[in-house]
């Protein structure tokens, strides 16, 4: 009888396997510095204990992020040049908090309602691959941070965002 070589149906060759768990501790090691860097925002404080609770929390949760993410397939593919837009995100809520209020503000103090709509914001869809996924996803997110805006959704065929706004500051969707 022959005896067959090569690993079992299901399992990753050796180097395959490798690179496989490699990946992996590199989200594992992405969620914990994210996490712990959280943990230390929040908890303002860099007493020694404090921070090996934190490390404790951030690791359990970075395992858990990692193993949920490893059993729904998820891929997080992200480019560097994506970061750079989001760093105008907090003068961009400031902003749009400042239009929210002042909005409730002219409806309890005069009655106006204020001008709502729907807008289209040019976005390109991209592909499905892992890193066009995690692009629209940041994209919605970050456009829906802001207390104006929420994003409803973005059409394939015509490479538009479709918003809506509590306060609309263009021209409404066509």
């Amino acid at each position: 009888m022959e005896e067959l070589t090569g690993p079992r149906a299901g399992r990753r060759r050796g180097r395959e396997q490798r690179a496989h768990y490699s990946r992996r501790a590199g989200a594992w090691l992405g969620w914990w510095v994210l996490l712990m860097s959280f943990w230390v925002i929040l908890d303002d404080s860099i007493a020694l204990d404090e921070l090996l609770a934190g490390a404790g929390a951030a690791a359990l949760a970075a395992t858990l992020a990692e193993l949920v993410g490893h059993q729904a397939a998820t891929r997080f593919r992200m480019r560097a040049g994506w970061v750079v837009p989001a760093l105008g995100l907090p003068g961009q809520v400031v902003r749009d908090t400042v239009v929210v209020f002042a909005a409730l503000w002219r409806r309890l103090a005069h009655g106006e309602q204020p001008p709502s709509g729907f807008r289209e914001i040019p976005a390109r869809f991209g592909d499905d691959s892992d890193e066009g996924v995690t692009r629209r996803v940041l994209l919605v997110g970050g456009r829906s941070v802001a207390p104006n805006t929420f994003v409803l959704g973005i059409d394939r065929e015509r490479n538009v965002m479709v918003v809506h706004q509590l306060v609309n500051e263009g021209k409404p969707a066509r």
